[in-house]
């Protein structure tokens, strides 16, 4: 199973968004990460177990912000 990084930025979409696709069954949990752009400084990340497109729909139609998206090497 593929293992993403859905960065969100604030720790509030990051535990809403969490949340929302532990009740729809995938597994996620929540990361603080730094972003290595120099300006942006630290946000807060889903990792996510599992169909992205799924996972990417149902947060944006629930109102999660999201920044980015990558596969975790």
């Amino acid at each position: 199973m593929k293992e993403y990084i859905i960065t969100t930025g604030t720790v509030t979409y990051a535990i809403k968004g969490r949340d929302i696709l532990r009740r729809k069954g995938y597994k996620a949990h929540i990361e603080k990460v730094t972003s290595g752009r120099g300006n942006m400084g630290c946000g807060y990340a889903i990792v996510f177990y599992g169909d992205i497109n799924a996972a990417e729909s149902l947060l944006r139609s629930s109102g999660v912000k999201i920044l980015e998206i990558n596969q975790k090497q």
